[in-house]
């Protein structure tokens, strides 16, 4: 998830899993019961390189904060911890009949804007039964930039009947959270990122599209792409700035970023494609490896990294395969995103409330 700033910056599968695999990191906002912060979320221990952190950066237990980026040359940062789900929490959010076999789960969402990347680990999975779960996740220093947030959330895992009608329904939607943690690996150096983006009046830039847009990525520097968004929409900033977590307005700000997301994804393909050279399949920039990382499997997949990598730059440059190729990057963006159903939910949502 990102937010706006109010200055010049921005500070930001099956059916089952969408929520919490791709989708927006903020609990459902339908009419039904969500137990917020209901799930204890405790972190035990923390090794930086295998050993104990000590007093090594700034750890913050009771704010669950941990910064390290006074912390020089470290590789990976393993935590180990546990989830925990109480009874009351489930008989809340789950209707009686469900209380003996519940059909929910438990996982952890762990979100690095800088990065764009959204990932999750199922700790609990049907029957949910009350308890702790245990984790270990491992951040590794080289795939992340900036902050690197992590929280964990319970969701259903199957389609309720009638007698459940104040609660979830649906499978994959969001019954209870618990606290975040966040981890500060670095500092930003620039005015933004790709999830960071830099506001501005677009009709002041020649540089810029017209006032018509609301976002621009900038690749006139292509180590660091920048995004921009557009000052002159103030509606749509005022949308995008929304703190909150639950209800409407943060279901709408989420899915307006992923609209922005998805163009932003298929630009940088197209850019990746251009830079990677066609005899070594390595990228020009380093942001370009968590590119290919993330899309090869999609665009090639009876292919190794390797080959695929070589393929794609191969295929940027034949006139003739163009066109393929941009559908394809096209389905490849799409398959990271749950757009239809997210936008669907939204929508009757409003109608919902109209009535």
């Amino acid at each position: 998830m990102a937010t706006v700033d109010d200055g010049e910056g921005v500070e930001s599968q099956d059916e089952e899993e969408q929520d919490i695999q791709t989708g927006s990191l903020v609990s459902q906002s339908l009419p039904h019961e969500y137990e917020k912060e209901a799930l204890g979320f405790n972190i035990d221990s923390f090794q930086l390189d295998g050993a104990p952190l000590d007093d090594q950066g700034e750890l913050r237990r009771d704010d669950h904060f941990l910064s390290l980026v006074d912390v020089d040359n470290w590789g990976e940062l393993e935590l180990e911890g546990t989830v925990t789900v109480d009874k009351d929490t489930i008989e809340n959010v789950f209707p009686f009949d469900e209380w003996e076999e519940t059909p929910g789960r438990v996982g952890l969402v762990k979100e690095n804007p800088l990065t764009m990347r959204r990932d999750r680990q199922i700790l609990a999975d049907s029957p949910l039964g009350n308890g702790s779960y245990n984790f270990s996740i491992t951040l590794a220093r080289d795939d992340h930039r900036g902050q690197v947030k992590i929280r964990p959330f319970a969701t259903r895992t199957e389609k309720s009947g009638p007698s459940g009608s104040k609660h979830a329904s649906k499978v994959g939607a969001r019954v209870a959270d618990g606290p975040s943690w966040v981890f500060q690996l670095d500092e930003r150096e620039d005015g933004g990122s790709l999830l960071m983006p830099v506001i501005e009046d677009f009709s002041s830039y020649d540089e810029f599209p017209n006032e018509n847009h609301i976002h621009h990525l900038s690749l006139e520097a292509p180590r660091n792409p920048q995004l921009y968004l557009n000052r002159e929409h103030p509606q749509v900033v005022e949308v995008l700035n929304n703190n909150g977590s639950t209800g409407g307005p943060p279901r709408l700000r989420d899915i307006l970023y992923d609209y922005i997301e998805h163009s932003v994804w298929t630009q940088l393909l197209m850019q990746t494609a251009h830079d990677t050279s066609p005899d070594t399949g390595e990228p020009e920039y380093s942001w370009q490896e968590d590119v290919l990382d993330l899309f090869l499997d999609d665009l090639y997949p009876n292919l190794d990294d390797d080959e695929a990598a070589i393929q794609l730059a191969e295929d940027i440059r034949s006139h003739v395969d163009i066109p393929d190729l941009v559908q394809r990057i096209e389905e490849a963006v799409h398959q990271h995103y749950t757009l239809p159903s997210d936008t669907t939910n939204l929508i009757e949502e409003a109608i919902q409330n109209d009535n």
